[in-house]
């Protein structure tokens, strides 16, 4: 689950750094190990895996050995965070997979610079280095560090678990899903087929209304832009929205339509929120999000390449690329409708 900042931030102390973990992540981690990423002196992008068990420690390493090599990571700094052992700081948990993962990473030039082991990314939580046993420290308090300041102007949420994250995706009622989806098969039988150009002008308008709009979309809307979307080329030209002001209210309504299309429809926008949230840096985000598009469509085809883009700890910016790539596409779209339009008002 690889995250980013939008832009660098200078910390002055070891401390600083663990404190601004929950930050980075976009939710306080639990019973995890978190990788800082270093590359050109800085921190260029952090992960995060469940702690393994005993017999798969050597598989986590050569797991993450391949998104490292692929990333010129010159060195990592390893947090493991779970309760502590019986004897701290003489014993810290989970010592063995250190040593695995600073023997494997080593072997291919990827230096371990530090590894730290703390209970809790919160106010003065002691933390103890593993390499160092006079190395160790408290942390300050992660909600007033300068990552967390520079994520609230950003408009970012720290969620206080990656299980409060995943409620942001809560579906709506059975009975309201329920009655969209019979709404949606009325207008799928009855309607004209879809024009890409005019459906994809519905979302754009969607969108733009997004930040003004009072109360939840009514369910005729939700059906409608359950239908747009579910043609690939107006669901493709929506990621345009990722490098334009549009962004932030696109992700917004992308969040609406996947607590409320009904399946499988709901893997569309679910999609989209994952690629915005992503391309933004919000690995954790984006990781529920795509749980969601497979949940609601087995193999969807967008959802197994996101997700392949996340495990392989894809630089976010790399998707810049695909969303300029739609924004030409969109054009196409609006150009292919407008012409079509003319065609049809002429006597």
């Amino acid at each position: 689950m690889p995250t980013t900042l939008p832009k660098p931030i200078r910390l002055r102390a070891a401390g600083d750094l663990y404190a601004a973990i929950p930050h980075l992540m976009g939710f306080h981690p639990t019973e995890s190990l978190v990788v800082l990423v270093l590359r050109d002196g800085a921190v260029s992008m952090t992960m995060r895996v469940d702690l393994p068990r005993p017999r798969h420690r050597g598989l986590l390493a050569a797991q993450l050995e391949i998104p490292l090599l692929e990333q010129d990571a010159e060195g990592v700094i390893l947090a493991v965070i779970c309760p502590p052992s019986e004897h701290i700081p003489e014993d810290l948990p989970h010592e063995p997979l250190i040593t695995a993962l600073a023997n494997r990473l080593g072997g291919h030039g990827i230096d371990v610079v530090e590894a730290v082991w703390l209970r809790a990314c919160e106010k003065d939580v002691p933390w103890f280095c593993y390499f160092d046993l006079d190395c160790h420290g408290t942390l300050p308090d992660p909600q007033t560090s300068a990552v967390a300041a520079a994520c609230a102007s950003d408009g970012n949420v720290t969620f206080e678990s990656r299980a409060a994250m995943a409620a942001l995706v809560t579906l709506d009622s059975v009975e309201a899903r329920e009655r969209r989806s019979v709404l949606l098969d009325e207008l799928m039988n009855t309607a004209e087929p879809p024009v890409p150009g005019v459906e994809f002008r519905r979302v754009r308008d969607a969108v733009d209304a997004a930040e003004q709009r009072k109360g939840p979309l009514p369910d005729r809307e939700v059906v409608a832009l359950s239908r747009a979307l579910a043609q690939p080329d107006v669901r493709d030209a929506c990621l345009s929205f990722a490098v334009q002001t549009r962004a932030r209210a696109a992700e917004r309504l992308w969040l609406e339509l996947t607590r409320s299309c009904p399946s499988p429809e709901r893997a569309e926008p679910a999609c989209l929120l994952a690629f915005f949230a992503y391309h933004r840096g919000d690995g954790g985000l984006a990781s529920v999000a795509i749980d969601v598009a497979e949940e609601a469509c087995f193999g969807h085809s967008l959802a197994r390449l996101l997700r392949g883009a996340l495990s392989a700890a894809l630089p976010p910016e790399e998707l810049k690329t695909l969303a300029d790539k739609a924004v030409v596409n969109a054009d196409k779209l609006l150009d292919t409708e407008a012409q079509s339009s003319s065609g049809r008002s002429q006597p």
